[in-house]
């Protein structure tokens, strides 16, 4: 019995060790991925939007305008595409000094010391469009509201350090004149005269600069619609002019700033019911 159980303990033995000898090798580990399980794939990229133009960029616009229309050229490309980009735009405005007498003049302001009352005032401009070179409108009706851009050489958006002498010239009918507008269409049916825009605020002298004088700050995104594209210029008295030009846009908001402090002294919505009318 002793020999029986030797023998079968070594056969067993045997056989373990045999199986552990041709058991096969365990199979090495997968490498772990180098995105976890379940993690959503990077997103990609968003494409920033074209920044805002401001003072600077709308005037390189209209450099490119006025040099199609002097040569009788379509307008650029890279103006066309320009429609619907936002701008930002200051109209320096009072680097005169105050305006004496009727409030008529397009931009102004007056301060009275005794009440220690400042007065600013904005009185918006409306062309027809025939004086645009778009005829199809009835006549006298008005087409676009906006304002003449003092000194449109210059991509300052203040008044010159040194005190300015004359503001932009007015013809009879107290329209003003000058080389380049921003404007808004409106509809033909808008015959009445624009809303000037007032402010009346309690202010010490030193509160605001008489040679900064103020600036009206406007807003909104350029657009072609009718107006045939962003910049429209027309050389009213033939080829051998300067273009007068406008641009061309839907008003979002209207402020008016001091410009030695910043201050915000008034604003206006422009809805769009008002853009659109």
């Amino acid at each position: 019995m002793a020999g029986g159980l030797a023998a079968v303990l070594l056969v067993g033995g045997g056989g373990f060790l045999i199986g552990r000898a041709t058991a096969p090798e365990p199979a090495p580990p997968v490498a772990a991925a180098l995105t976890p399980q379940g993690e959503a794939p990077p997103a990609p990229t968003a494409i920033a939007p074209p920044p805002t133009l401001e003072r600077a960029g709308l005037l390189d616009l209209v450099a490119d305008a006025i040099d199609a229309a002097s040569a009788s050229r379509p307008l650029p490309e890279a103006v066309q595409a320009a429609a619907g980009r936002r701008f930002d735009l200051m109209l320096p405005f009072g680097c005169e000094g105050p305006v004496e007498g009727e409030r008529t003049a397009p931009f102004g302001w007056r301060y009275d010391e005794a009440k220690s009352t400042l007065r600013v005032w904005i009185n918006p401009v409306r062309w027809e469009r025939a004086l645009w070179g778009i005829t199809k409108t009835g006549e006298g009706k008005a087409a676009f509201e906006g304002f003449w851009i003092a000194r449109p050489w210059s991509t300052a958006p203040e008044c010159p350090a040194t005190p300015l002498s004359g503001g932009i010239n007015t013809d009879p009918s107290g329209q003003a004149q000058g080389e380049l507008a921003i404007a808004r269409l409106i509809g033909d049916d808008a015959g009445k005269s624009a809303r000037r825009l007032d402010i009346v605020k309690r202010m010490a002298p030193d509160d605001f600069d008489a040679v900064r004088g103020f600036a009206l700050r406007i807003t909104g995104r350029l657009q072609s619609a009718e107006a045939g594209g962003p910049v429209r210029c027309f050389q009213r008295a033939g080829l051998h002019e300067r273009p007068q030009c406008m641009i061309i846009g839907d008003f979002a908001e209207l402020r008016v700033e001091n410009s030695k402090t910043g201050d915000l002294l008034g604003v206006w919505p422009v809805s769009e019911t008002n853009q659109r009318e």
